[in-house]
This record gives C-alpha cells, structure tokens and sequence, in this order.
C-alpha cells in the first residue's frame, strides 16, 4: 500500500552523498527535580545527510540519535568519535534509489562491523549512532523519489494508535474524578505504573479497576496495562501472574490484562516462559481469559533470545529501534515475531528525550511494521527549542509530503549546538595574521559557568599565593591569611573600587560629566527620559547621524544600538530599546565614534591590560549557510575558558542587523567575506577579543588612567575606548571614552580569543595583599593541597560520588568523605588549575545538592594513594544511576532502566534549570495529531 505521489517523470537511478553533518545537544531536562534520576543530561546527535544526482540535483536527509550508554551501547565519549569516523566516510559513496532498502543495509551493516570492533568493550556499540546515520539516508533516499518515510518502507496500515494514556493518581477521590473527566463512551486501555510495594500496587490495580467498572461501565472491558518497572526476578513475577490471573478471574481485575516490564533485565529471556505461565493459568482458571506479558525493550542479543525461547512464546513485543541498531533491523525483527507469533502484537516505542525527527519516524515505522498495535512517539525537546522546521506547510498530507518533511532549523540550534560535524571540511575563519588561543584548564572551569569565572579566578590566585578561601557563593567569596586577616570579595563589588564609585560609573551620563571635567575625551551626547522618542529623533539630527542608542544604565550590552544611519534605523532601535528590561528607563544618543572598540584595564595607576572588542561576525565560505557558520563559531568558543558559554545567539537583533546587510539565516556569503551580526562589540554577546598591550600607544594609556582617577575611589576599573587606531597617538586620531566599567570582568584578558594572556587576577590579588595588609606566599604554587570542608545539603544526594568523578577527570588525588548529616570534606592535591577548579565547583554539587559553604585550607596531609578515592560510597545514597529524561510524561514510564552505568562526559553538569514539561499541546503537535488523524481517512 502506498498513498504518497513520486516525483513525476523518470525519477533518478542513483545519489551521491555530497555533504554529510552531525550536530549535538544536551537533551533540555530538569536535573533538579524530585523525581530526577540523572545527574547529566543525556546527547542527542542530529545527523544531515545531502547527495546529488547525475544531474546536479540535490536533496538533503535528516536523522537524529538517541545515545544512552546503557541501552544501546551508546558512550558520547566513544560515539561522537565513530559518528565523525563514518560521515566522514560516507562522502563520495553513492545511493541507488531502484533498491535504496538494500543499499541502506548494506552502509548499515558495515556500520555494524566497524563498530563491533571497539577494542575498548564489546557492549559499547554505537546502536543509536548507527540508527541516526540510516535514519538519515532513508529519508534522503524518499526525498529524492518523491514518496513519504513510511512508504518508502512499505505501508502495511494507514493509522496506529497511541501507547494508552499513563493514570497517575493512587488517591481514590482523585481516580473518580480522573473516569468522570473521561470523554463518555471512550473504549481505549489505560495504563498504570508501579511504585515501591508490589502489595499495594495490586491493591491499586483492583482499586482502579473497580472505579472504571462503575463509573465508565462502557469501558470496563479494555485492557489495562500496568508497569512494574522492570525490577522483579523470574519467581516474583511468576506468583504476580498467577494473583493476577486469580483476581481477574474473581471479576476484581479487567478479563485482559497487560503486564508490562515484570522482569528484571538479568531474567528477560525467560519472559516467553512467563506468558506460557500466563496461557497455561488462562486455560486452568475459570473466567480468566487471558494476561499478555511485555517485555521491556531489549538489545538484539535479548530479544533473539526471548523470540528463540523453546519454553514458551511471546504475545506482545516492545521494539525500540534505536536499542536494536536501526530501522531496517526493527523490521527484520518485527517479520521473524510474525512467524513464531502470527496473532502477537508490536509496540513501538523511543526514548524520552527525542525532537520531531524520532518522533516523526517512529510513527512511519508503526504502520510499516506487521502487527503493529501501538505506537509511544514523542518530542519533548521541540516544547523547549524547535530543532527542526516543516519544508513546507503546503505539503504536509501522507500524499505529498516527501520523506519525514522535516529540515534542521538552525535559529534554535545555533545556541543549542554543543558539537559539530562536517564532512568535506572547510577551512575555519581564523582572523588574518591570528591563532585562536585555547586554553589547558578548559575542562576545569567549563562547570563553573561564564558569569562565576572572574570570582574564580580570584579564589585561584589567592589560594596559589597561600591564603585560604571561604566560599559561600558562586560570585562571593571571602579570602584569609594566617594571621585571621579577612578580605571579602563579590561579583558586583571589587574591594579596590568603593560602592559610591561604583554606583557613579554604573550611570552612563554621571560618569561622562566627571569625564568631561577630567580633560578625558568622551562623545557628544545626552540622557532622555522613557519614552522620549521624538526629542531624541530630533537631537539626533542635530548632531548628525551616526549615532549610538542605548540605556543610561546598563550593562552587557543590553539595549545598545551603535553605528545608526537614519531616523528610520533610529526608530527601528528605539522600539527593539522598548522590548528590553530597559525599555521604560532613560536612554542616551550619542555620537557614533568610528573606529574599534577597546577595554583598557587599569589597576591602580597602571595599565595592566588592552583588549580590542570585535563584534560577532562569521566569515563565509561560499558553502555553509549563516546559520551554520554561527554553530561553527559557536563550537569553536567552546575551547575558551571564559567565552564558551557566551554564546552568538539568534534573535531579532542579529535577524535586524543581517536584514540591514541583505542577507538572512539561510544565505550563503561568499568566501572569505566578513559580516557582522551584531554593532554592538559585547563578548557576552558573541563577541571576540585581543589583547593588544605590548602595542597601544602611551598617550591612550595615560587617557585611561586619568579617567579612572576621575571617579573618586576608584582602584580598579575597565575603561571603554573607541578608537582608530591603538597604535597611534590619541591626538592624532577621532578617539572618546564611551564608559568605564568599575566590575570589569578579569578574565576578559586573561582568556582572550587572540593575543597574549594576561594573568590579571594575580596582580589583583598582589594589589589587595599590598592595599590590606595580608600575608602571603612570596612566589606562585602551581601544585596545592587543600583541605575542603564543605557545609549544607550535601548527604544523601550523590555529592560525594558526583564529587569524586569530577576530581577524578581532573586528574587530581585525595578522598572524600561526609562527616556529619550536613557536613563532608575532602582532600584535594593536585595542579593549581585543576585543585582551585574543584574548590569553586564545589559550591554547585549535583543538581539535588544545596552546598551552602565551601572552606579551603592548606595542608600538609598528602594523599596516599594517585587516585581519588570516595569513603563510606553506601551513605552518599545514590551514584549516577542514568534513566532515561521525560518525568511526568507518558513516555517516561513506559520503560525504565535499572542499569547502574552513567554516561561520563567532559561537558558541563550544572546546566540551567529548566521548567516542568506541562502536558498542552504545542500548535505543531496539534497539527501533528491532526495529520495522524487524517491518515486514515
């Protein structure tokens, strides 16, 4: 059966892959929540596939993988890896469209045998990595003929239905009220998941039963299905069957009943033997109709061997194709269940976790498989960002559609993207002349969060010069000598700088006054009033245009608009103005200065360091859209330890700024061109930085330090020059202090993206030793042993196991133990970077943890062993046990793992909280739903 139209005409014979690209993701999920089992947010891979015919035509395939380590074999350390290994190799293979199944196979299984040889595990093999790169090419393999995924596949059926809806409440009230809300009349199963005691949740089964029975008497004959998790061994679920087969035989359960994931996975072979127990009980118990066993899914390995078993067979089986290795290898094994089992029903089931693309897929296999019953598809990750768009709102219909209908969206996933790839590979844009630095303690710091590293970077050098820290915070921290002399120190206050200097130059016009009075250079300008829109239209053209708009009080470039060249583009920025925080506050125009814009930081009165700011720009390649090349940037980023997490994101404001230059998201700029996606110059905002010291010019210096010395009580302080040309005398050039920036982040010169790292936090920390009298070490440790007493919620909620890897990855020796109900401490020895690193992460913990209190002190005590050990592991409660994202979703409990492996990364763990997935439908997926709908008509 096939219901999609092929391209008209004589549709091309074969394709050559061209162009092969993966892009990575955390899957967005709330580690925080009570019912969290993660401690590390799962990859996801989508993977693009692009090939050509004969005659230059081209089309494009997409694919996503699920990698979970511990059931489908997937370890992003090893798998990201192969995936680059085998896009790489399939560039220049070509793609027959008459046999495009066989063809598929055949990449697939080599696939299969490149990745059997792993020569680290034998388990780890890459099942889902090889199911996103097929994925990819059957999809790009129906684009090209003009037909839908499921057809290309082969439809059997033209609808499937849903896996029944999950009742979550166990309070009897609530469960009436659950059947009373029930649309009257509706015949569909319903599913129950178990909890802790076996007893009570039988209780519960005959409980729910009961209330149907009553109150939806139309309903009372449908299955129910209800979940025990997967936690039982083979004599456990046996007496289940049986008390089961025995209460629906009494009429306190349903006549069918569904038992999902009863065994253990060490019993899972024997779940055939469990349904023949199920048949034998059906034909000895009067009025006992019939219990259908589900296995949980399974590897290739399982679940032959649940399909092989002589001691019974099975009536239901749960398929999950990234688990198995594939699509083509779903179907194979869907075709061998319909002949030991004609009459057996399939489900077809994902990980949580997935976007549109899995989603999408998993329904076409549905109706393409033979027996299929039910089909869990969803896409969690689209109800937080849309990694993927339509190709064409027209063509959505099973009859035009071409393959899954699906393209990559690259405005979510430039912010997104944690890793790509791609095949050919393009040279990077490295600015003429510059390497881009990288940086060794990357890994360190890349938990700790952009925003955290300037106060870590303090507590690094202080603990390096030999003075204890005592953290309480990610931005406040409170240094010590041995003397008891104590120092406090906090993002937003530097003790070098006074609050009322601070305040002054945080309020733009304030500080252009006492600039002004200083001799200090600064633009013509003025401050208006919320809303003052036609007066400042008016001055603008007084003062001639271009101009600068952006908010008297502000900072990281929030509100700023430079370089404007009319009323029109003036209006256009005052109204995205309005749609900021800033929106109602006053705002200043002033005089555009040309030239670049530089952050000299000055200590005291010296200038300890010069950093030239380039707005985000890509350069083009004549290949990669915008969108891709901002990922590319993006990546890249993600080797400095300060600005890989400040990322080019999309928004109005790059979408305005490309709009201005003609160009879009989508267009290809040509090779070797620059275009800038913003006028603002904010390394917050994907900016770029050098550090140009050894080369500015002394009268720029000595402009710099006059500035600071014009704000009383200034020590330290960031001042913001727009200047032509560094290297020239300031006299000589159009050059004005646009503001200066009394919390000035250090670690702007110290990772810059070009030039010479400046190690400014140590001379900061030298200057407070010298201002407030501390004691400290004469010359730099570069190797620390510390002794951390951490304080707060950090027992019983995996801290010490969470702690112990990440010192482990650092390289780093000691031990770790808890001392008390809310106490723990910890040896840690090792490189300064890595041991100063592991103080400052470990007032963030795991995401159950609420760590109140970090003190490090240094000690003589040495490790004695090269390794970091964890004391006492049964009492930190839970290790890293990695189920499966999705809470409160359906497809959150329709399997769960019970494997102890978690996946190691050297990604970030502390990621953002995130918002509980609420349970309204998208309009996508109202469409979705409604195209499923119209399937079968």
């Amino acid at each position: 059966m096939r219901l999609s139209l092929p391209h008209w005409g004589r549709s091309p014979e074969k394709l050559t892959i061209t162009q092969a690209e993966a892009i990575a993701f955390r899957v967005p999920m709330d580690l925080a929540a009570e019912n969290a089992q993660r401690s590390v947010a799962p990859f996801n891979y989508l993977v693009s596939v692009r090939g050509e015919t004969s005659h230059g035509v081209s089309y494009f395939g997409l694919g996503e993988a699920q990698p979970r380590p511990n059931q489908t074999g997937d370890l992003h350390d090893r798998s990201w890896p192969f995936l680059d290994d085998a896009l790489a190799g399939l560039v220049g293979q070509s793609l027959s469209l008459r046999h495009p199944l066989d063809d598929i196979r055949g990449h697939t299984r080599l696939l299969q045998d490149a990745a059997d040889k792993d020569e680290f595990n034998p388990l780890f093999r890459s099942r889902a990595t090889i199911m996103g790169i097929e994925t990819a090419l059957l999809d790009l393999a129906a684009k090209a003929k003009g037909v839908t995924f499921v057809d290309l596949l082969g439809r059997r059926r033209l609808v499937t239905a849903p896996v029944p809806p999950v009742m979550r409440h166990r309070d009897p009230s609530k469960i009436d009220e659950y059947f009373q809300k029930r649309v009257r009349g509706a015949k569909t199963p319903l599913r129950l998941v178990g909890g802790e005691d076996i007893t009570e949740d039988l209780e519960h089964f005959q409980l729910v039963a009961t209330a149907r029975r009553a109150i939806r008497p139309s309903a009372a004959a449908q299955p129910i299905w209800f979940n025990f998790r997967g936690k039982l061994a083979f004599d456990s679920a046996r007496h289940i069957v049986e008390e089961v087969a025995h209460l629906a035989a009494g009429g306190k359960l349903p006549s069918q009943i569904v038992l999902q994931n009863l065994l253990a996975r060490h019993d899972l072979e024997r779940s055939a033997e469990l349904q023949s127990v199920a048949d034998s009980l059906a034909q000895r118990v009067a009025g006992s109709s019939g219990v259908t066993i589900l296995p949980r899914s399974a590897g290739p390995s399982d679940t032959a061997d649940m399909l092989g078993s002589e001691e019974g067979t099975l009536r239901m089986l749960n398929i999950r194709p990234a688990e198995l290795g594939g699509i083509l290898r779903s179907i194979e094994i869907a075709e061998n269940f319909k002949k030991i089992s004609p009459e057996g029903q399939i489900v077809v089931s994902q990980f949580p976790g997935a976007s549109r693309v899995t989603q999408m897929v998993h329904r076409d296999l549905a109706k393409a498989l033979p027996n299929a019953r039910f089909v869990g598809a969803s896409a969690e990750v689209e109800r937080k960002f849309r990694g993927t768009r339509r190709l064409s709102r027209l063509r959505r219909s099973p009859l035009l559609r071409q393959g899954t209908g699906l393209a990559l969206d690259y405005q979510a996933l430039v912010s997104q993207a944690r890793g790509r790839i791609l095949h050919p590979s393009i040279p990077s844009d490295a600015t003429p002349g510059l390497e881009p630095n990288t940086y060794d303690d990357v890994d360190y710091i890349s938990p700790i969060g952009a925003y955290a590293v300037h106060g870590h970077i303090v507590e690094r050098e202080a603990l390096a010069r030999g003075l204890n820290s005592w953290r309480f915070t990610k931005s406040s921290i409170m240094v010590s000598d041995t003397a008891g002399v104590q120092l406090p120190f906090r993002t937003t206050r530097w003790p070098l700088s006074g609050v009322v200097a601070s305040s002054v130059a945080k309020h733009k016009e304030s500080t252009r006054i006492l600039l002004r009075r200083a001799g200090c250079p600064v633009p013509e300008g003025r401050t208006f009033h919320g809303g003052d829109h036609e007066i400042s239209l008016s001055y603008a053209r007084r003062i001639g245009y271009p101009v600068v708009l952006k908010p008297a009080e502000g900072s990281m470039g929030v509100g700023v608009t430079a370089n404007i060249g009319s009323d029109s583009e003036l209006t256009e920025a005052l109204r995205m103005f309005s749609r900021t925080a800033h929106g109602n506050d006053e705002f200043i125009v002033e005089k555009h200065i040309n030239g670049g814009d530089y952050r000299i930081m000055v200590i005291g009165d010296e200038v300890a360091a010069a950093v030239q700011r380039i707005p985000a720009n890509v350069v083009g390649d004549g290949v990669q859209t915008v969108g891709q090349l901002m990922i590319e940037k993006n990546v890249a980023r993600r080797q400095n330890s300060h600005l890989g997490p400040l990322k080019i994101k999309w928004d109005a404001s790059v979408a305005y700024q490309l709009g201005k230059q003609g160009y879009t998201i989508d267009s290809v700029i040509p090779a070797g061109q620059r275009i800038y996606l913003l006028s603002t110059n904010n390394l917050t905002q994907g900016g770029e930085s050098v550090e140009i010291l050894d080369e500015l010019h002394p009268s720029i210096k000595e402009a710099s330090v006059r500035a600071v010395k014009a704000v009383p009580g200034m020590g330290y302080c960031g001042v913001d020059f727009l200047l032509e040309d560094h290297t020239k005398p300031l006299d000589e050039q159009d050059g004005a202090i646009c503001e200066i920036n009394a919390m000035a982040a250090l670690p702007v010169a110290e990772y810059p993206v070009y030039g010479t790292p400046r190690r400014l936090s140590e001379q900061f920390i030298l200057r407070c030793v010298e201002a407030f009298g501390l004691e400290s070490w004469p010359e730099r440790a570069e190797t620390l042993n510390l002794r951390l007493t951490i304080h707060g919620g950090v027992t019983g909620v995996g801290y010490g196991k969470w702690f112990t890897r990440r010192a482990s990855k650092s390289g780093l020796s000691g031990w770790f133990r808890n001392t008390g109900e809310r106490q723990a401490e910890a040896l840690v020895s090792g490189p300064t970077a890595a041991a100063t690193a592991m103080a400052t992460v470990a007032i963030l913990g795991p995401p159950k943890a609420a760590p109140e209190s970090v003190k490090s002190v240094h000690t003589s005590e040495l490790p004695e062993l090269d390794e970091f050990v964890l004391f006492d592991e049964d009492s930190d409660d839970r290790g890293g046990v990695a189920f499966e994202p999705g809470a409160n979703t359906d497809l959150s409990d329709f399997e769960e793992s019970d494997s102890s492996v978690e996946e190691t990364s050297t990604e970030p763990e502390q990621l953002s909280d995130l918002q509980e997935i609420d349970d309204l439908l998208s309009p996508e997926e109202l469409e979705d739903r409604l195209e499923e709908q119209n399937d079968g008509k």
